[in-house]
């Protein structure tokens, strides 16, 4: 045999065996760990919440093989399973879990900041947190700041419930070198000098999610007194543009959707550890333009308030925009 075919021989027996050994040290790797979720709705869900549970749920399995996916109602009995994420849609959903799964980690969605640190009163641990799709009071405040530029004092009608938010409000409007007026709604009778009130001592006003102070019998009160003071509402979300709302910021379900698909990622990445609770940091803003035109407001492109917002709250940081 030639040397020349011993050496062809040599090479083609060495890349054989390092195959052989390549293949043996695939066939030994363990198996990718299997995440589970678990993204569980009330018995009798309301539609959205329904919609956002089959759609989330599609997100989820599209992150991989290795996440196994359910829907599921709250079990009757307690479970203290830590290697299960549970997802919540809706406030009673987060009410069943927590007494539920009481060391299991709990993201919940589609819930008011309200709602949440009342149901998540009693369970003290870093265990829970949730994402909010409502327009935080300081991202509508930054708005303010954008669209009338002249202005400095913004109102408020809080309810009774909401008193313990005034000096938080009051700190937040200092930073941004605003100065916060605000009247308490103590009952319907005092409604309409109330806001009287404050449209005096304002250049505008912020609306709340306080469905006992904006609603249907009131919004046009509300809208109709501003207009004749020569003032304008900012929305607490998209359902205030129609009826005359000048703007506001909000986060849709697509966006919401897209979040919490994102912390679920990274939840399992990170050593499954949850964020703090906060509100949605992706949103868009939504303008009437005729009511807009008629204040002889000037309106940009909605993009450059996203911007400008999103870079001030990322200078405050999330302690700041949670309130």
């Amino acid at each position: 045999m030639s040397s020349y075919l011993c050496r062809i021989l040599t090479v083609g027996l060495t890349l054989l065996s390092i195959t052989l050994c390549c293949t043996t040290v695939v066939a030994q790797r363990p198996d990718i760990a299997i995440q589970h979720i678990k993204v569980i709705l009330d018995k009798q869900p309301t539609r959205i919440e329904q919609s956002f549970s089959d759609q989330l749920i599609t997100n989820l399995k599209l992150l991989g093989k290795n996440f196994n996916v359910e829907a599921s109602q709250v079990e009757d009995k307690t479970s203290n399973n830590k290697n299960v994420l549970i997802v919540t849609v809706g406030s009673k959903a987060l009410a069943k879990a927590t007494r539920v799964y009481r060391d299991t980690p709990i993201l919940a969605t589609l819930i008011s900041p309200i709602e949440y640190e009342f149901i998540t009163s009693e369970r003290q641990t870093n265990q829970v947190s949730a994402i909010f799709h409502q327009a935080p009071v300081m991202r509508q405040m930054l708005l303010f700041k954008e669209l009338y530029p002249t202005g400095r004092r913004i109102g408020v009608l809080l309810s009774p419930q909401e008193r313990n938010k005034i000096e938080i409000l009051k700190n937040i409007a200092f930073k941004l070198n605003l100065i916060l007026e605000y009247e308490i709604v103590t009952e319907p009778e005092s409604f309409s000098k109330a806001l009287i009130r404050v449209i005096n001592r304002s250049d505008a006003l912020i609306a709340t999610n306080s469905r006992s102070i904006y609603n249907r019998s009131t919004i046009k009160s509300i809208l109709l007194t501003l207009y004749r003071h020569n003032k304008f509402l900012l929305g607490a979300d998209k359902n205030f543009i129609k009826p005359g709302s000048v703007a506001t910021t909000y986060t849709s379900m697509q966006q919401l959707l897209d979040e919490t698909t994102d912390i679920v990622s990274l939840f399992f990445q990170r050593n499954k550890t949850l964020p703090k609770p906060s509100f949605s940091k992706r949103f868009s803003v939504d303008f009437n333009e005729d009511v807009a035109r008629s204040l002889n407001l000037e309106v940009k492109p909605s993009a450059h308030y996203t911007d400008v917002i999103q870079a001030t709250e990322l200078n405050f940081g999330n302690s700041e925009v949670y309130e």
